[in-house]
């Protein structure tokens, strides 16, 4: 399942935490992926490469940072994403 949201929270003299609805991105992202994939099959077959395998290998990767959590942390100062 590809991620929904992720949470964006910096922690530092001002505190933000900021909730990024990621579906409202992908569906604005959507008409230009559909727009640039002819392109992308081209340059695959052109190159000898089987599209469905690599469509394939990307999807999954895409799927797999739901769960990702970065975090980073210096003295005084906090970034953490975590995507859903």
């Amino acid at each position: 399942m590809i991620p929904l949201q992720a949470i964006l929270r910096v922690r530092g003299r001002r505190s933000v935490n900021l909730w990024l609805p990621l579906f409202l991105i992908w569906l604005l992202l959507l008409p230009i992926v559909l727009l640039l994939l002819p392109v992308a099959l081209a340059a695959l077959l052109i190159a000898r490469i089987n599209p469905w395998p690599a469509i394939s290998a990307g999807w999954s990767v895409f799927c797999g940072t739901r769960g990702t959590r970065i975090e980073v942390v210096t003295p005084g100062k906090m970034v953490l994403i975590h995507i859903y």
